[in-house]
């Protein structure tokens, strides 16, 4: 099925992408090239985005196709290299760790509505909660109080509210209609001079 296939090609390939962007962006790698300070804190931020998409990736492929092949940035990559595949606990585990380092105190992940429509903390949140939601399939065991715990920290942030009309959520203003972008915790932007 080829929309099976592209769905799996998409997942594994965003993960690649990711790990070759952290390896190229290490911070030894920047100091080697001159990188200066303040490009190089600017790059830790884009960083940390690249982490949650590969979270977000792992998410989607551990979702649609169970155990799957598992690499990061740290492994070494030589021609007869094959990534062991890891399974829907392991990559759940992962995730989960993934997300709540990015986080925490010290990341840098933008903070709440700092980056639209790219990723940020909200976002991160949004995809925690997501992962517990369905933690009995991949795990074994039901994470409803994570999940709960996870919603409860995106309404405590008090920076989302729900798009009092629901259809408003799929025009093609996403970026300036408030009533559906106060919703929106990671989205894709659209609006009519540059996405169409």
């Amino acid at each position: 099925n080829d929309a099976t296939y592209a769905v799996y090609v998409r997942t594994i390939q965003g993960i690649t992408f990711v790990n070759e962007y952290l390896r190229q962006t290490a911070p030894e790698k920047l100091a080697e090239r001159g990188v200066s300070d303040e490009l190089a804190a600017k790059i830790e931020g884009f960083r940390a985005e690249a982490r949650f998409l590969r979270a977000y990736f792992y998410w989607m492929a551990m979702d649609t196709f169970g155990d799957v092949p598992f690499t990061t940035e740290k492994d070494v990559l030589e021609m007869d290299f094959r990534p062991k595949q890891k399974s829907r606990a392991d990559i759940f585990t992962y995730v989960i760790g993934e997300l709540e380092a990015l986080l925490g105190e010290n990341s840098a992940m933008p903070n709440v509505r700092s980056n639209y429509p790219r990723a940020d903390k909200g976002a991160v949140l949004g995809l925690l909660a997501r992962v517990y939601l369905n933690a009995e399939v991949y795990t074994g065991t039901p994470a409803w109080e994570e999940c709960k715990s996870a919603c409860e920290r995106i309404y405590a942030l008090g920076k989302y509210t729900l798009a009092t009309n629901y259809a408003s959520l799929f025009r093609g203003d996403n970026g300036e209609n408030p009533g559906a972008y106060n919703e929106f915790l990671f989205s894709a932007y659209y609006d009519q001079t540059s996405a169409q």
